[in-house]
């Protein structure tokens, strides 16, 4: 009896792991990587760590109104090899970001490009992304 009840805790126990890991699992199925978008904004809020970086941009739109998007990206290392440095992009910047949308239609999306306020494009290689190329026009004015 007694070894029934330490496989079953056993059970209990290896089962409480994998869950925990699958929910703390990041997906990025979320995104259409078949679409890049470009949208320029001021910088609310940056943050290059891993997992992923987090941006928020303040974008307005032709009628003067403003709204904040949320974007993910890649982890610090695949940022560092893509050129980006920690203060490249700062809190007030005007930037430009290339991002593959949310699938659901929501605001926001996975960053794999931007052009920094001076000009320095960072651009993340994206095989199976379609749609423009990854050059982009010229800085953003600040």
């Amino acid at each position: 009896m007694t070894k029934a009840i330490n496989a079953a805790l056993v059970a209990v126990a290896l089962l409480a792991g994998g869950i925990s890991t699958a929910f703390a699992h990041h997906s990025a199925a979320m995104y259409d990587f078949t679409k890049n978008i470009w949208v320029s904004g001021v910088v609310e809020h940056i943050r290059v760590i891993n997992p992923h970086m987090s941006l928020t941009l303040i974008v307005s739109n032709d009628a003067g109104k403003t709204r904040a998007i949320d974007f993910e990206g890649h982890s610090v290392n695949n940022f560092y090899r893509a050129g980006w440095r920690p203060d490249l992009v700062r809190v007030g910047d005007k930037i430009r970001v290339r991002y593959n949308p949310r699938k659901d239609g929501r605001d926001g999306g996975f960053v794999n490009g931007f052009v920094a306020a001076n000009g320095h494009e960072v651009a993340f290689r994206l095989p199976q992304a379609a749609g423009p190329s990854t050059r982009t026009p010229a800085a953003p004015s600040r």
